[in-house]
């Protein structure tokens, strides 16, 4: 049952302050050692491909959880506990790579498959919590929230961003050290991120159904007929399958550039972070308001235009202070596309079954994006670094026309409400 002693503007209220605060707890996770994945699989003896791994095995085993998980979310009874225990399955994984340096094992490749293994259930919960955003609020709401959401978790993510690159810095006096602070950080994220799911469980607007048989394949089967007839779905889905060739796979170049040629440390990788964070933090709402303006689609094509450049400003940069220039730019591109990209899924998909919708397109994302990573390394391999981020760069601004041409034909010129 839907909870009703809260007026609308009341709930909605309540229900954006928990998201604030869930983002900035989720914010932690991310910031504390998401932007040292590289750089401490590196320490744990990493090579290219382990560099490579490190994007495509989680996009890998993602595929295998995307539709199965949406099924089970839209078959129970309870979603919010369903996805609030999805959510703690996947914490627990930080805790447990905390201790793989104690293992006598291949650090580096075990690091690799834990962070794969843990998207299983992450993946589940990410796309749980984006059900969860269309069903909590309504579509003029989402903009805003989601705006204010990723602005405060920005503004924490910097701080938290400027101490753990100082510490990982100056603090260890040899590589064991580094690994050991590592350990600390890794067993921190777990604590918050307790915490973070504790905040979940507190939104107020998921509605209970009593439901007396499961409908796990009606579900699938009814949105697998609807989805032919659903152009704006069909071609959204197109663009950013292309774009995410672009996307993904230049994330191991940009790690290899910046880790291994450019041989940035903690401190370096934390200052490129606090740079794009700082764009982030001023377009996010910018991004939002231009939107209602003009429409997702054609503020999104803007945004992945920046993104299309972003592989040129590393091929150019030749020290490492230059990638922290360019990353104030690069950080406006990537807070206009992960919001837009977000908001223009959840208009295109019909309410009923909405779980499944975001499944299917997740794992045709997750199938593009499990395989751009090594195709970019190879690409790398077999020519070099700067032909391999031109050549991505090419498709991102390619993928700008494709969703420009869609907000063109109307077809997908979609405004919030």
């Amino acid at each position: 049952m839907v909870e009703t002693s809260l007026s609308l503007d009341e709930k909605f209220s309540y229900n954006n302050r928990i998201n604030i605060i869930n983002g900035v707890l989720a914010s932690v996770a991310l910031k504390l050692v998401n932007p040292y994945y590289a750089k401490f699989a590196e320490r744990l003896g990493a090579n290219e491909y382990h560099i490579a791994y490190l994007t495509s095995l989680p996009y890998l085993i993602s595929i295998f959880a995307f539709i199965p998980g949406a099924i089970l979310i839209e078959s129970v009874n309870n979603k919010q506990k369903t996805i609030g225990t999805t959510m703690l399955l996947h914490k627990i994984f930080f805790l447990l790579i905390a201790f793989i340096p104690f293992l006598n094992v291949n650090q580096a490749s075990l690091f690799v498959l834990m962070i794969g293994l843990m998207n299983l259930p992450g993946s589940i919960a990410n796309m749980g919590y984006q059900a969860s955003v269309g069903e909590i609020f309504g579509p003029h709401e989402r903009g805003k929230t989601m705006g204010l959401r990723n602005k405060y978790s920005s503004i924490i993510g910097i701080a938290l961003t400027i101490i753990s690159g100082k510490l990982l810095t100056s603090v260890p006096k040899s590589n064991e050290d580094s690994i050991k602070l590592y350990q600390i950080f890794f067993i921190i994220t777990f604590l918050v991120s307790i915490v973070e799911v504790y905040y979940f469980f507190k939104f107020k607007g998921f509605v209970v159904q009593n439901k007396e048989k499961p409908r796990y394949l009606d579900s699938l089967k009814q949105v697998l007929k609807e989805i032919p007839k659903n152009n704006k779905f069909l071609l959204f889905t197109f663009a950013s399958l292309f774009f995410h060739v672009g996307w993904i796979g230049a994330q191991p170049l940009f790690n290899i550039y910046t880790v291994k040629i450019l041989e940035a440390n903690e401190s370096w990788l934390s200052a490129i972070s606090i740079a794009s964070g700082l764009s982030s933090i001023i377009s996010y709402t910018r991004w939002a308001g231009f939107a209602e303006k003009k429409g997702n689609s054609f503020a999104l094509s803007l945004a992945i235009i920046g993104m299309g450049i972003t592989p040129l400003l590393y091929a150019l940069s030749k020290q490492i202070f230059m990638l922290v220039l360019f990353n104030i730019i690069i950080g406006v591109s990537v807070a206009g596309t992960t919001l837009l990209l977000f908001n223009i899924l959840l208009d295109i998909i019909p309410s009923e079954n909405r779980s499944i919708y975001i499944a299917i397109y997740n794992t045709l994302i997750a199938i593009i994006s499990s395989i751009s990573p090594i195709l970019g390394v190879k690409l790398m391999n077999m020519t070099n670094i700067t032909i391999a981020l031109v050549a991505v760069a090419v498709i991102r601004l390619t993928s700008s026309i494709f969703f420009y041409r869609i907000s063109g034909r109307k077809i997908g010129h979609f405004k919030t409400q």
